[in-house]
C-alpha cells in the first residue's frame, strides 16, 4: 500500500513537472498585478518553466524560472484613457463609451512589443498553460498554443466570466460590482432598476459592439484563422476569483471557479524605513494611517477637500500617516506624509489603530489580516459594493466622497476608534478570512497542476456554458407555449364565434317558421 502511495506521487509529480507556463496580466495597476506575483514566484520554485506579460514585475534574479516581460509603457494607456476618473466623475455609462479605445490603445502597446511579437510569430514557441487575468476581454495568447486556459480575477468576477464558467447569475442576487449598490440585500427601487439595466446593457454591448470590436483586433494580431472571441471564452478551463465570500455577496458557482480568498498577496513582514519606524514607533497616541491606494489620483479631491482632511486631522488627539500627492497644502504637526509606504508592514505595527481607505479589495484584506478598523470612502470600480459590505460586517464606516467636511471626517474618525466592537468585529472577521484548509497559494498551486495533469478540466463545466443566451432564459419554450396559448386562444374563439352563428341562424330560423306558422 505504501508504495503504491509512493508511486502515485511520483507520477503525478512527474505529470506537472517542468511544465511551460504563461501568465498575462494586462491591467496598468500594482494592486492587480501584486495578486498574482506569489503565483508566478511559487510554480517557478515548483520547477515550471513561467514567462510573465506584466506591467509591473517581481525583478528577483533568483528566480531562474522566470522570465518577465514587463511592459511599463502601459500605463500611459491608462493615463491617455484615464477611464478610471471618468466613472469616479461621471458615472458608469460614461466609462464604457471610452473603454472600447482604452482597450484597443493598451493591445497596440503590449501585442506590438518586441518580445511579446516574438512569442506571438515564433511557431517554436509553446506552452502547456496559459493563466490570464479575467478583466475586460480576454488577450488570447492562449489560441496560438490550443493550450490549457484558467481565468484569474483579483476581485469578483466580472458577468461574462461567470457566464461562461456556466455559473447561474442573477442581477439582483449579483449586481454587477460596477455599480453604486448601498446595500445588495435590501434594494431601493432604482437600484433595482438600475442592475437589471447594466445586465442587459452589457449583453447587448458584448453582442453587438466589443465581440466585434476584438474579433477585429485579435485578427490584426493572431491572424484571420483565430476563432471569433465568444468561441475563446468557451476554452476556459478554470476561474480563480481571488475574493473571499465574506467581502462579497455569495455566487452560487460550479466546480470550475475556484475561490482563493484568504490574502493572497500578503507578504511576509519586512523592517521598515527607519524615519517610518521612528516615527510609529515613538508615538504616545494612537496612529491613523490614511492611504487612497494606487489609482485613486489627487485630482479626483479638490483643494477645499483636501484642506478639510488636514484641518479635522489637526483637531483630533491622534498622530496621522497620510499616503499622498496633494499639493500645496499646510501640513499639520501631528501629520506625516508621504508619496509611497509599505502599506502591509504599516498596518502591522502595534500603534496604528485605524484605516482610512478607498475601499480596494487587496486594501481590505490587508487591513483584516491586521484587525485594523477602517474608515472607508470609495470612488469607483468595486470599492462603493466593498465599502458596503464592511460596513454591514460593523468593521467600518462609510464617509461619501462628495459630503465631506472637517465635521464628518472627525465624526468617522472617532466613533471607529472609540467604540471597542469595531476592533471586536474585524478581528472576529480575520479569524473567519484564514479559517481554510489549505493556504490560498497552496490551493491555487494545486489547482494549477490539476490542470497541468489533466490537460484541462472538461468534466467541471456546466451544460450552461455551452448554452445560448435564449435557451439559457429559456426564451425559445416560452416563446413556444405563448404560441400555442395564443394559437389555441385564437382556434377557440373562431370555435365560439362559429358555433354562436350557427346556434344563431338556426335559433333564428326555428324562430321565424314557428312564427309564420301561427301566422
Amino acid at each position: 500500500m505504501l508504495v503504491n502511495s509512493v508511486l502515485l506521487l511520483t507520477i503525478v509529480g512527474t505529470c506537472t513537472r517542468g511544465a511551460k507556463i504563461l501568465g498575462v496580466v494586462t491591467s496598468p495597476s500594482y494592486s492587480h498585478q501584486v495578486v498574482y506575483q506569489p503565483i508566478w514566484k511559487e510554480l517557478s520554485l515548483r520547477g515550471h518553466q513561467v514567462t510573465t506579460i506584466v506591467t509591473d514585475g517581481i525583478n528577483d534574479p533568483s528566480l531562474t524560472n522566470l522570465t518577465e516581460i514587463v511592459i511599463e509603457e502601459s500605463y500611459g494607456s491608462l493615463k491617455r484613457h484615464n477611464f478610471l476618473d471618468l466613472h469616479a466623475d461621471q458615472g458608469i455609462m460614461k466609462m464604457f463609451a471610452e473603454i472600447g479605445y482604452y482597450f484597443r490603445d493598451l493591445y497596440e502597446v503590449q501585442f506590438n512589443d518586441a518580445r511579446v511579437k516574438k512569442i506571438i510569430n515564433d511557431p517554436k514557441s509553446n506552452f502547456d498553460l496559459v493563466i490570464f487575468e479575467a478583466i475586460g476581454a480576454p488577450f488570447v495568447y492562449f489560441a496560438k498554443f490550443n493550450c490549457s486556459v484558467i481565468a484569474m480575477t483579483s476581485m469578483d468576477a466580472a458577468f461574462p466570466y461567470s457566464q461562461v464558467m456556466g455559473n447561474p447569475g442573477h442581477p439582483l442576487v449579483n449586481p454587477s460590482y460596477m455599480l453604486k449598490i448601498e446595500d445588495s440585500e435590501h434594494f431601493t427601487f432604482k437600484e433595482k432598476l438600475a442592475s437589471i439595466t447594466n445586465y442587459w446593457v452589457c449583453i447587448a454591448l458584448s453582442w453587438f459592439k466589443f465581440d466585434a470590436f476584438f474579433d477585429e483586433m485579435n485578427r490584426q494580431h493572431f491572424g484571420n484563422n483565430i476563432p471569433p472571441i465568444n468561441e475563446l471564452f468557451k476554452r476556459i478551463d478554470m476561474l480563480f476569483v481571488v475574493s473571499n465570500p465574506i467581502f462579497q455577496d455569495n455566487r452560487a458557482v460550479n466546480p470550475n471557479t475556484i475561490t482563493l480568498g484568504a490574502g493572497l498577496h500578503i507578504k511576509p513582514p519586512q523592517p521598515l524605513p527607519k524615519d517610518l519606524k521612528d516615527f510609529l514607533d515613538n508615538s504616545p497616541v494612537p496612529v491613523v494611517y490614511f492611504s487612497l491606494g494606487t489609482n485613486v489620483k489627487g485630482n479626483l479631491l479638490n483643494q477645499t477637500t483636501k484642506a478639510e482632511f488636514y484641518k479635522a486631522f489637526s483637531e483630533l488627539p491622534y498622530k496621522f500617516l497620510v499616503k499622498v500627492d496633494w499639493e500645496n497644502l499646510t501640513i499639520p504637526k501631528n501629520v506625516k506624509v508621504a508619496r509611497w509606504l509599505p502599506q502591509q508592514d504599516v498596518l502591522r505595527h502595534a500603534n496604528v489603530k485605524l484605516f482610512i481607505t478607498q475601499g480596494g479589495l487587496q486594501s481590505l484584506q490587508e487591513a483584516v489580516t491586521n484587525a485594523i478598523p477602517m474608515v472607508g470612502i470609495p470612488f469607483f470600480g468595486d470599492q462603493f459594493q466593498n465599502v458596503q459590505k464592511i460596513v454591514k460586517r460593523g468593521i467600518a464606516v462609510k464617509l461619501h466622497r462628495h459630503e465631506i467636511s472637517k465635521e464628518t471626517i472627525k465624526n468617522a474618525i472617532t466613533k471607529v476608534l472609540t467604540d471597542p466592537t469595531y476592533k471586536q468585529k474585524v478581528e472576529e472577521m480575520r479569524d473567519l478570512m484564514y479559517d481554510e484548509p489549505m493556504t490560498s497559494l497552496d490551493k491555487a498551486i494545486w489547482w494549477i497542476e490539476y490542470v497541468l495533469r489533466h490537460k484541462g478540466a472538461p468534466l467541471f463545466k456546466s451544460n450552461a456554458a455551452n448554452m445560448p443566451m435564449y435557451e439559457y432564459l429559456m426564451l425559445d419554450v416560452i416563446g413556444a407555449v405563448l404560441a400555442f396559448l395564443i394559437v389555441l386562444s385564437v382556434f377557440i374563439k373562431l370555435i365560439y364565434k362559429s358555433l354562436k352563428f350557427i346556434l344563431s341562424r338556426l335559433i333564428g330560423g326555428y324562430f321565424v317558421k314557428s312564427k309564420k306558422k301561427r301566422d
